[in-house]
């Protein structure tokens, strides 16, 4: 089912929605920047993992600016059936592959859970309407 939006010229513009987004910083004023003494944020692979599952249509990938907070460095922002989750540190292979794993959960199962053990030390809450990670 797409959302029919009109376009300030007049065009009629079908907007297919989607499950959730995944935001990851990666050029903001801390996140990646090996200068500082942060880790890489590993781009390449945060998009390989979502074309490989084929998530393009389902959950969308943002990869950009500043999320916050600074401190921690390589924060991920994940919004899905209107929940949102925040991880920070997220910097390995391993912590990659495990986000998209749930990701992948979250959409065979069509609504929110919390994130599995592999993510739980690198959660926080990240805005003040969402329960204390």
């Amino acid at each position: 089912m797409r959302d029919i939006v009109k376009h300030p010229d007049g065009r009629r513009i079908p907007v297919a929605p989607t499950l959730g987004q995944v935001f990851v910083c990666a050029d903001g004023c801390c996140c990646g920047r090996l200068q500082d003494g942060y880790l890489p944020v590993p781009r390449k692979l945060y998009h390989q993992e979502w074309e490989r599952r084929r998530l393009r249509n389902r959950v969308h990938l943002t990869i950009g600016g500043c999320l916050g907070p600074c401190a921690l460095a390589n924060v991920v922002m994940v919004l899905f059936d209107g929940r949102q989750a925040w991880f920070h540190s997220m910097s390995t292979e391993a912590q990659v592959l495990a986000l998209y794993d749930w990701i992948e959960a979250l959409v065979r199962a069509g609504e929110f859970s919390p994130p599995t053990a592999a993510l739980a030390a690198y959660r926080f809450t990240g805005s003040t309407w969402e329960e204390r990670a």
